[in-house]
């Protein structure tokens, strides 16, 4: 029997979404990526250091969006980056009043190291499944995030 108020062909995506969503927000598995990768930062940190791995300096602003957190809070990662030596503030060349983010060799290579293990440990996980299944499942999941993004949420119709 279904749940109320769910479709049955809905409820393994609903499940699947929902055990994907806790596993990417979990800090025992931001922490393990952290570990294997040698570097001791939280999950957040670790969040905007990723974003700079292209080594591009970039704008708390613009890191924030990135990132998908407020700017208060990147702000916040930017200066536990500072105190690991990751990144340091330079004035934007253009615009004279902006600070740029910009990382540190030192933060590059931790970067490059967090994404490489991910990368590593996605490859390990889908070791099992045949390319075509690993092709589907990006392209499928790629679709699925932008008709969530495009679609409006609807209230209660007024039937019910």
């Amino acid at each position: 029997m279904s749940k109320v108020g769910v479709e049955p062909d809905l409820e393994g995506v609903r499940l699947g979404l929902h055990r994907l969503q806790r596993l990417l927000s979990s800090r025992r598995s931001s922490s393990a990526l952290a570990v294997a990768a040698g570097v001791d930062l939280p999950q957040q940190v670790i969040q905007v250091l990723q974003v700079l791995q292209d080594g591009e300096p970039r704008s708390v602003a613009d890191l924030a969006r990135l990132a998908r957190m407020d700017a208060a809070a990147v702000s916040r990662q930017v200066r536990a980056l500072e105190d690991h030596g990751l990144v340091r503030r330079q004035a934007s060349p253009n615009h004279g009043r902006i600070v740029l983010i910009e990382p540190t060799e030192a933060g590059l290579t931790a970067a490059r190291r967090l994404r490489e293990l991910s990368n590593r440990h996605l490859t390990d996980a889908l070791a099992g499944w045949n390319p075509e299944d690993r092709e589907t499942l990006g392209r499928l999941l790629v679709r699925l995030v932008e008709d969530l993004q495009g679609t409006p949420h609807r209230g209660k119709s007024a039937s019910e």
